[in-house]
């Protein structure tokens, strides 16, 4: 018995942080200066915004990563959490007055960013960013908590201040809002800004907890009924801000688990012997589950016994459609599917046939080159008997030289000419000219052999 007292005395003496608490006073006065928006922190905000942007234009994870590491929007969010913590109603509002005026910048910086882009795609680092789930809200409590950690104890905490500006992501969501309004798509807007809203209420919640944790001390004021006042709106705002947070919260969690419940359903009960699944769709709005199949045709009989087992899954009132061949929705969709595959098959065979006609063409550009000599028309041998009547015979034909002095081999046209008199140097000038003015071969070589 003992022994266990011991080791839960020994447990609860490393997990105790109130001897690392630093001082009260510190604590709130840097959180005061980190609210700040105005000068240094806002054009630094600016440049976080424009290099995030430029990463989840290119979907660079990096260069998002070190954008998250340089934006201070962490400060007047964890300044909310205090100032509900305190009762401090004046820094309230200015971490409040001071998170809305670095959203906007960051809006703003951001799209102007993705309205001179020549990039408008929206990449898969962008799209992470329209959708909230469940985990972002985890990570958010969880990241304010170590953030208030690090900032209320002695010590040097940089790095975790670091990682929870990476973990949280607060800037991607406002940089993807700014795309969506750059592009008008404000469906991207609102799901990033929804994502942005979540993180910045349940990081400021968390701190808030902590706080009441490290038992900070409350502002005290000498009016009571000022005090009450103050309370009374502090409590007002916390719970106006928080109850949306809390309700579209509820159903991210609704909406995940819902998400892993359908999944699960069609990797275990839609596995038909002789079919593939080739599509997928899960509908949580309209409780619906689409499956694109091919293969063997599946029974309506045992489509509904399969449907029957939707309930197990906690599925109830969820409607399954399974779109295969041979009935009439089912047939347009894998006919439009069946064409998009003979579409890309036919341009596939399109562009290679294309390619060995390139080919044909020029192996046959090379015979017609190589044998265009092989017969001597008759009209240029006595062409040049009249030119040049001590002419004798005339050969044509193509060479390949290979050398120690060249890498390849080297293809040139020929001329072997056989002449009963020596010709002067002018008049074998004159012969050359002529023959590849005539053949039509600039670059022949002629070669004079003189009986």
């Amino acid at each position: 018995m003992n022994l266990i007292k011991e080791l839960f005395s020994r447990f609860k003496e490393h997990l105790n942080i109130v001897p690392d608490k630093e001082n009260e006073q510190k604590v709130i006065e840097n959180v005061r200066h980190a609210v700040d928006f105005r000068g240094v922190n806002l054009w630094i905000l600016i440049i976080a915004v424009f290099i995030a942007s430029i990463g989840l234009n290119i979907d660079s994870t990096p260069i998002i990563i070190g954008a998250m590491l340089i934006s201070p929007l962490m400060g007047p969010i964890i300044g909310t959490g205090i100032a509900v913590g305190i009762n401090d109603m004046e820094l309230m509002k200015r971490s409040m007055r001071n998170l809305l005026t670095a959203s906007l910048f960051a809006i703003l910086a951001a799209t102007v960013y993705f309205w001179i882009s020549p990039l408008n795609e929206a990449q898969s680092e962008l799209l992470a960013r329209t959708s909230p789930t469940f985990y972002d809200v985890i990570i958010a409590i969880l990241g304010g908590a170590a953030g208030f950690l690090a900032l209320s104890t002695t010590g040097n905490h940089f790095q975790v201040i670091v990682g929870v500006a990476i973990s949280t992501a607060l800037l991607p969501p406002l940089c993807t809002v700014g795309f969506g309004i750059a592009t008008g798509n404000w469906l991207y807007s609102l799901g990033a800004f929804y994502l942005f809203f979540i993180n910045s209420v349940f990081i400021a919640i968390s701190t808030f907890l902590s706080v009441r944790l490290f038992k900070f001390s409350t502002k005290v004021f000498a009016d009571k009924n000022h005090e009450r006042q103050v309370r009374r709106s502090l409590i007002v705002i916390s719970v106006v801000t928080l109850l949306p947070s809390v309700v579209l919260t509820y159903n991210i969690v609704r909406k995940t688990i819902y998400m892993q419940n359908a999944n699960k359903f069609i990797v275990q009960e839609l596995d038909f012997p002789g079919t593939q699944i080739i599509d997928k769709e899960i509908n949580y709005n309209e409780r619906t589950i689409e499956a694109v199949f091919i293969g063997s045709y599946i029974p309506k009989m045992l489509v509904q016994d399969v449907e029957k087992r939707l309930p197990e899954y906690h599925l109830a009132g969820t409607r399954l459609q399974i779109l295969q061949d041979g009935e009439s929705r089912d047939s347009v969709m894998l006919s439009s599917l069946r064409g998009d595959i003979m579409k890309e098959l036919y341009q596939k065979s399109e562009l290679t046939s294309r390619q060995q006609k390139l080919q044909i063409d020029s192996l046959n550009e090379k015979i017609a080159t190589i044998y265009r000599y092989d017969t001597l028309d008759s009209l240029i041998f006595d062409e040049a008997q009249i030119l040049f009547p001590q002419i004798q015979s005339i050969a044509l034909g193509y060479m390949w030289e290979r050398s120690i002095n060249i890498d390849s081999i080297v293809s040139y046209p020929q001329a072997h000419i056989i002449s009963r008199k020596k010709y002067d140097e002018n008049i074998e000038k004159k012969f050359i000219e002529w023959l590849r003015r005539r053949i039509d071969a600039p670059k022949i070589q002629v070669q004079f052999v003189y009986e």
